[in-house]
């Protein structure tokens, strides 16, 4: 059934938004039209959306996110399918959103049984090997950050090699064997591990097994033992088994069992031990040290709608009847969620269509509630935020008459951690600490609007909790009944029926709450209208401790950099006409607004680059361009699709006037939710340009204005654009020329009333429009992003006070003014981005300059000797003088030991290529093949060392070899090529490069008479190897093994690289190079 949604006061004001947004801004017309590329793949290859192959059937191979090692796409969902028997998995590279739940972006491993994990930056897959020949990797991103993304490696390998690779698990047959998990009972399980068994017994008989010990992490089940009866897709799930209770005996109903163990990311224990056998042999005798709990459940209760109405577990999805088809009249239907003890209930309604107005359901309903309050009456069709429950129980109903019908809703349910639930809903928290602070998001200025917060206080037995608030100020109490609209809630604990304090709201300060029992649970809510300062509080288990007080906001590094704000500003050559009388606006004269910026988008619905107007900006800097967040809806983070075209009057053509740059950066205030959130606050945004702008006639710098200045009723500004002149929204025409159009300010204590902006408008939006009914005037599609300017007197300078947001349908309506993000209330957060900007563009990272030119210098990691960050990100960019090479020495090297470099790693590079990636152990000192060296660090946020410290200096060409043993700059027709200490094994972490140029040479031939390197690796990839590179440092080929290789470069010069890992390490080789490869044979060397 269609749905029907009929405009009545909340819905009517947020869908009227929703609406009027796209009669503001064309890059909002377009934003739910997702087209993809028409280019076809090849003929065996199925695109998946991750630049690589669904279907890998190779006994090897590699796969990876799209766009990788560039950040992936927002809004993507791919999958791939291995099928090779057995399959050992690893990643390489693992770099994707942060979310302690894998609520953002995340990858799901699955196989024939079912989802074995869900991992994110916070759980990044230790190596796996599957039980049969089929893998499934299914990559899914949302539509906000996007990080680098993942490489990813798998090769056949023999099943017996199972427990070699992972520790434990493999293929058991026979009527009798044993289950151990890794050095079980002395040794602790890993984190973060998978364990499985095949289990296979003589056809004709049956699987049994049976837990001799039994010692998991007892919370929450988050390690446990899941059983099945058999490999087979679909295979039934035998039992999950956790905590130190030692399980009963478990039999299969076939020849073959599954027995997989999964530890989470916190605690671990000792293990288990486990013993199969054919069901025909005696019981194996156990010695249980404690009683087996026993769940029972009963016959499955319906929900009314369908489906289980009793639903356990860690996930499931809740619909209503029908769905997505119309849902029948007269439902009754509930449905009970419980998880494990430990554990949160966390709701997310994906998709809403339930018959009546938001705020005020009536006959037909979903309510949601927890142990302890109703979570919200939904209908309608706006969707309501991500719920959580303060237990492990959480409760649905919907209801419907039999009158009207949609097609109802949709929602996914999950088990959480308490910890995470202020990731989840980006407030609250939980404590168990016994003193600390709570505030509302935001403190001490507005909390947003449609919020829903939890806290949970959680002290040791035996102690209580006092709650004392500080200061208090959430929106009054409603005039008519006296109801709190925000409003705080304080319950005595999280059992149900525990004492309730509130609701509290306006600005009478709550009296001090003290609990009864070890735990206090605090609730905030507020609803989409009107905000006020909120709350601030702190709790204590003892009085006669001091106060507690929250530290001082540490200082950013770059918080004192010095912006170069242009030194003349707000001046047009050619001034503009702003004497005219005309009210609904009019043509602008050519470049009489200097500052006037076209962005330009480049729409993926084109094969080749075409760019077109979509949003105007302002120019305020020499690098910087203001505008509206919501221009970016779409492209955000696909720089190369925008241009900013300055000097512009007439789009239609190009003009000697105008200069387009490029982007070196988008961004959006972080505040920013549309379209998740239906308000279009913080619609502010900065745009890095690739290049400097130098003022002329036609292309100035608006100024700025004060902090927190705000226009005066009445006052006139101004606004430009290439707006639609036409006021037809459903077919908006962008205007060829730019437009002005004078506009006096609405004063916001008019423009909030219920019959013009009423919530929709925030203090940091400015309101301009009309005085009169017959003078209708506002901007329109095409203006978004655009300049508001206003001037103090006729020759005062021009500044810009507002930014172009959002519009009435049609562009103009009575009692609904234009709105403008008010610029002077963002002044401190533009400040910050284009000083982190300065920062990031000259700071290494760690601390110091990113660009060391010289003779001679050092760098180290953070804080080194101490210990270094996590997530560090930091590079340094080394030149010495012309004609010199740049020596690398390494004092002190202490990274976090992994054997693939996969988590904390320095990363070297010259001109020529990669120089090695280095963490377990330190470089050896070498020396580049040209002037320059880039040198760049990384860690997770797992765990840390020391760090490093480094020396640099300029080297002689002639110093090379007698500094690091190896290499050097040679210009003579022939010479002689060895590894470091030939004929001995070469060393480990060896970098070695040679640089031969000969001025006369047409040809350089390279041939070697010994070549001994470690082979290539099971991906066929070699580790320790020898790289040759012509004149124009393109790759003639990398050599490594026994084969030793002969060939000539082009051109008169030739580089040589020799790296070597900290393994393995063989004799090394034995060559030379000649301009005449006819003056020596092999027997002269």
């Amino acid at each position: 059934m269609t749905s029907k949604k009929g405009l009545t006061t909340l819905e009517k004001s947020l869908i009227f938004l929703f609406v009027a947004l796209t009669a503001v801004t064309i890059g909002i017309v377009v934003v739910f039209v997702i087209e993809r590329n028409n280019s076809s793949p090849k003929e065996d290859e199925i695109d998946t959306g991750c630049g690589s192959l669904q279907e890998l059937t190779a006994s090897s191979g590699e796969f990876s996110s799209g766009n990788y090692p560039s950040s992936y796409d927002n809004g993507m969902s791919c999958s791939c399918h291995i099928t090779v028997e057995v399959i050992h998995l690893w990643f390489e590279d693992f770099s994707i959103q942060d979310s302690n739940t894998c609520e953002a972006d995340f990858i799901t491993l699955k196989d024939e049984l079912g989802i074995i994990g869900k991992y994110c930056v916070y759980s990044s897959p230790k190596p796996i090997v599957s039980l049969g020949n089929s893998f499934f990797v299914y990559f899914d991103t949302n539509d906000r950050y996007t990080e680098r993304g993942f490489k990813a490696l798998y090769r056949a390998v023999a099943p017996e090699t199972t427990s070699e690779i992972v520790g434990a698990g493999g293929v058991l047959q026979g009527d009798h064997g044993e289950l151990l998990t890794p050095g079980f009972p002395s040794q602790n399980y890993e984190n973060g591990a998978l364990y499985q068994w095949m289990i296979h017994v003589p056809d004709g008989e049956k699987v049994r097994l049976t837990f001799t010990a039994f010692n998991l992490v007892p919370e929450s089940c988050g390690d446990f033992v899941d059983v099945y009866d058999g490999a087979s897709d679909g295979a039934a799930q035998l039992g999950r088994f956790c905590g130190n209770s030692l399980p009963a005996p478990v039999l299969s109903s076939g020849s073959s069992m599954v027995v997989r163990f999964k530890s989470d990311s916190s605690g671990t224990a000792k293990g288990f031990s486990a013993t199969h056998t054919v069901a025909s042999a005696p019981p194996v005798t156990t010695t249980p040290t404690t009683t087996t709990k026993t769940m029972t459940t009963g016959p499955t209760i319906n929900s009314g709608c369908g489906s289980p109405g009793k639903l356990f577990g860690r996930k499931g999805q809740i619909n209503s009847k029908n769905y997505p088809q119309a849902y029948p009249a007269n439902l009754r239907c509930s449905w009970d969620i419980s998880v494990d003890e430990g554990f949160l209930v966390k709701l997310h309604i994906t998709d809403l269509a339930i018959v009546g107005e938001a705020g005020q359901c009536d006959r037909d309903k979903l309510t949601v509630t927890d142990s302890q309050q109703s979570l919200g009456t939904h209908c309608g069709f706006v969707l309501p935020l991500v719920l959580i429950s303060v237990s492990n129980n959480m409760s649905l109903s919907f209801q419907s008459d039999a009158r009207l019908a949609d097609h109802g809703f949709s929602a996914t349910w999950e088990a959480v951690y308490p910890e995470d639930f202020s990731d989840i809903q980006g407030c609250g928290g939980f404590s168990q600490e016994e003193t600390g602070i709570i505030k509302s998001q935001n403190w001490p200025t507005n909390y947003p609007a449609n919020s829903m917060c939890l806290w949970t206080i959680h002290v040791p037995k035996g102690k209580t909790i006092k709650l004392t608030f500080t200061h208090f100020d959430v929106e009054e109490a409603g005039i008519l009944f006296g109801q709190c609209n925000d409003n705080v809630v304080v319950y005595d604990g999280t059992q149900p029926g525990a004492k309730k304090y509130g609701p509290f709201c306006g600005s009478k300060m709550p009296a001090v709450i003290e609990s009864t029992t070890n735990e206090l649970v605090i609730r905030f809510f507020a609803d989409f209208f009107i905000e006020a300062k909120g709350f601030h509080a702190h709790w204590t288990t003892d009085s006669t401790l001091p106060t507690p007080t929250e530290p001082p906001v540490p200082p950013n590094p770059w918080d004192d950099i010095k912006i170069d704000w242009p030194e003349s500003c707000g001046k047009p050559t050619i001034p503009p006409d702003v004497n005219t009388r005309i009210v609904n606006g009019e043509p602008a004269k050519a470049h009489s607004w200097p500052w006037q910026v076209s962005m330009q988008v480049w729409h993926d619905s084109e094969p080749s680059p075409k760019f077109g107007h979509t949003c105007g900006g302002t120019l305020i800097h020499k690098n910087w361009v203001l505008t509206a967040a919501h221009c970016f809806i779409r492209y955000a983070d696909e720089l190369h699709r925008w241009k900013m075209c300055l000097g512009k009057h007439n789009l239609t053509f190009s003009e000697l006037t105008e200069q387009c740059f490029n982007v070196l950066g988008i961004y959006r205030h972080e505040g920013f939710q549309y379209p998740t959130v239906p308000t279009v606050e913080f619609d502010i945004a900065l745009v890095r340009l690739d290049g400097e702008v130098k003022a002329n006639d036609y292309i100035d710098f608006a100024c700025l204005p004060s902090f927190e200045e705000v226009l005066p009723e009445g006052k006139k500004c101004y606004a430009t654009g290439w707006g639609d002149e036409t006021g037809n929204s459903t077919a908006p025409k962008v205007a060829e020329a730019l437009n002005q159009v004078a506009l006096p300010v609405v004063p916001y204590d008019t423009c909030k009333r219920m019959y013009y902006w009423w919530f929709q408008v925030k203090t940091s939006m400015i309101c301009c429009g009309y005085t009169l009914p017959d003078e209708l005037k506002s901007v329109c599609q095409g203006d978004s992003g655009g300049p508001l300017v206003c001037q103090d007197g006729p020759s005062a300078a021009w500044e810009v006070h507002g930014i172009t947001s959002f519009g009435p349908i049609g562009c103009v309506f009575d009692k609904k003014p234009s709105v403008f993000t008010r610029f002077s209330a963002y002044l401190p957060w533009i400040e910050n981005i284009i000083r982190k900007d300065i920062y990031d563009f000259t700071s290494s990272g760690c601390g110091g300059l990113k660009d060391l030119v010289g003779t001679e210098g050092m760098l180290a990691s953070m804080d080194h000797p101490e210990s270094y960050s996590n997530r560090a990100s930091c590079q340094w960019n080394i030149r010495v003088p012309t004609g010199k090479n740049v020596y690398l020495h390494f004092s002190n090297f202490s990274l976090e030991e992994t054997t693939l470099c996969l988590t904390d790693k320095v990363t070297l590079s010259d001109s020529v290529g990669t120089l090695g990636t280095y963490c377990t152990s330190p470089p050896r000192d070498l020396v580049t093949a040209g002037d320059t060296l880039t040198v760049s660090f990384s860690s997770n946020d797992k765990i840390v060392d020391t760090g490093f410290s480094a020396i640099w200096k300029a080297a002689d060409p002639a110093d090379i070899e007698a500094a690091v043993g190896c290499g050097g700059h040679f210009t003579s027709q022939l010479g002689e090529l060895r590894s470091p200490s030939w004929p001995s094994e070469y060393p480990s972490q060896a970098v070695c490069t040679w640089t031969i140029s000969i001025p006369s040479a047409t040809g350089i031939h390279i041939t070697f008479t010994h070549f001994e390197l470690q082979a290539v690796n099971l991906l066929g990839q070699c580790v320790d190897y020898m790289e040759i590179f012509d004149a124009a440092g393109s790759s003639k080929g990398k050599f490594c093994g026994s084969n030793p290789p002969s060939l000539t470069v082009n051109g008169d010069k030739a580089t040589i690289c020799f790296l070597s890992n900290d393994a393995n390490q063989k004799k090394g080789f034995q060559g030379h190079w000649t301009i005449d490869p006819g003056v020596f044979s092999k027997e002269h060397f």
